[in-house]
């Protein structure tokens, strides 16, 4: 190889690497996206608690009350 290749071959690829580097593709899309998912529901509108949100705030109080795992396991 010449002496003066190894020199010109690098700053071939700085030029290179850096108009890559300028040339980004835009990512945005061209359309407005629409959600094409289900429409989101309460917890609480179902036929167990009739959509009374009380109802479902106290079913859960009494849920978290009967999974204290301190009451579940024997300490003595």
């Amino acid at each position: 190889m010449r002496p003066r290749a190894l020199p010109a071959a690098i700053a071939g690829c700085v030029i290179v690497s850096g108009l890559m580097a300028c040339s980004e593709v835009d990512q945005k899309a061209n359309t407005e996206k629409v959600y094409a998912g289900k429409k989101d529901v309460h917890a609480y509108d179902n036929k167990l608690f009739g959509n009374d949100k009380k109802k479902w705030d106290a079913s859960l109080v009494q849920r978290s009350r009967t999974q204290n795992e301190y009451l579940r396991t024997d300490t003595k």
